[in-house]
């Protein structure tokens, strides 16, 4: 199957699950074992002059698994974007970042919050060009065999944490009126960031494929929008900080696809009453269950979300029925080519239609 016909066809059944109003639907994104080349590491590249041998080696280190699954008809049609670790999603409001071996941290530009100007939405900020470049070397690399999907976003309150550091938990409490400025600034800027980041990505049916879960979102989406820093607060700090301006920034999409861990959900009922929230994925955490085996407590966290979960093929069969109350958008990992095609076929038996 051609690229072109597998993504309009998993774009078309995404459309969808997320237009559904009843539960029982199912999305695949199967996975493939493969061995991929290793990657350098992060402290031997400078973006500056090392980035198309570090987006080379995305390439490289994903074609085996494109190749693995070749000619199945998942929901996740190969797809690739820039991506060095973590910093990225803040660094483009203008912060130094530090590399690790395998990912990259952002550094805190702000030593107050009496002044923002240290930060801003810039086009001259080093890791906004990095990613306008890094999606232009990769556009200019395709050959037929991936997209160019979205790299994600960070909700307001993960930015604070990112652009202030670990003051910011203490400052939640002692200077309100400064954090709410701080996120409204936030809230405008991520805005600004993500419609640049989307027109960079390939449009598939009026919408784009996301990085994470490999999936079809759209069309007006944005995501993946990460809150890690809500893990670290009593609910009642997201209901004043995070929440009010999550809902401001997805109020102006027609759909958001959010992710969360499943270690702490205190905060999801609140963060599921966001406007046009489309998907919420359950990141499994190591010291929780996995998620598709903790469905009870998981359920009674988010309302009626649609779901994505990752999980085994086993796990799949096992929790199929228990899988059905809601729509899913699954991440399978199966042991090789013929499970993937086995699973792919039992879960779609088992799902509502998807024209």
């Amino acid at each position: 199957m051609e690229l072109a016909e597998h993504a309009r066809r998993a774009a078309r059944r995404a459309r969808a699950f997320l237009a559904a109003k009843e539960p029982g639907h199912f999305l695949v994104n199967v996975k493939v074992p493969a061995e991929a080349p290793p990657m350098p590491p992060l402290t031997e590249i400078d973006p500056e002059k090392d980035l198309p041998r570090w987006l080379d080696g995305l390439i490289a280190a994903a074609r085996p698994g494109w190749e693995g699954k070749a000619g199945i008809d998942d929901d996740a049609p190969p797809s690739l974007c820039p991506s060095f670790g973590i910093a990225e999603h803040s660094a483009w409001l203008g912060l130094e970042v530090r590399s690790q071996e395998t990912t990259n941290l952002p550094t805190p530009a702000l030593t107050s919050l009496d002044d923002l100007s240290p930060i801003g939405p810039r086009e001259s900020n080093p890791w906004y060009r990095y990613m306008k470049s890094g999606y232009d070397y990769l556009r200019s690399r395709r050959d037929g065999s991936f997209l160019l999907s979205v790299r994600g976003a960070m909700a307001p309150m993960d930015l604070a944490n990112a652009v202030r550091g670990d003051d910011i938990f203490v400052e939640f409490l002692t200077e309100p009126a400064a954090v709410h400025k701080l996120m409204r600034f936030l809230a405008e800027a991520e805005h600004w960031y993500y419609q640049r980041l989307r027109s960079w990505a390939d449009e598939v049916e009026g919408g784009h494929f996301y990085h994470y879960g490999g999936i079809w979102i759209g069309p007006e989406a944005i995501g993946h929008i990460s809150n890690d820093a809500a893990i670290l607060c009593r609910p009642e700090v997201y209901d004043e900080f995070g929440y009010p301006y999550e809902a401001e920034l997805t109020g102006k999409y027609r759909w958001a696809f959010y992710h969360v861990h499943s270690e702490k959900l205190h905060f999801l009922p609140r963060l599921v009453q966001l406007p046009n929230l489309g998907l919420l994925e359950i990141t499994p955490d190591p010291q929780a269950p996995p998620p598709v085996e903790d469905l009870p407590r998981i359920y009674a966290s988010t309302g009626s979300a649609n779901l994505m979960l990752h999980c085994t093929s086993d796990q799949v069969r096992a929790h199929i029925e228990e899988l059905k109350e809601r729509n899913v958008a699954l991440t399978v990992g199966c042991r090789d080519r013929a499970e993937a095609e086995d699973v792919l076929a039992f879960v779609r038996g088992h799902s509502r239609p998807l024209a």
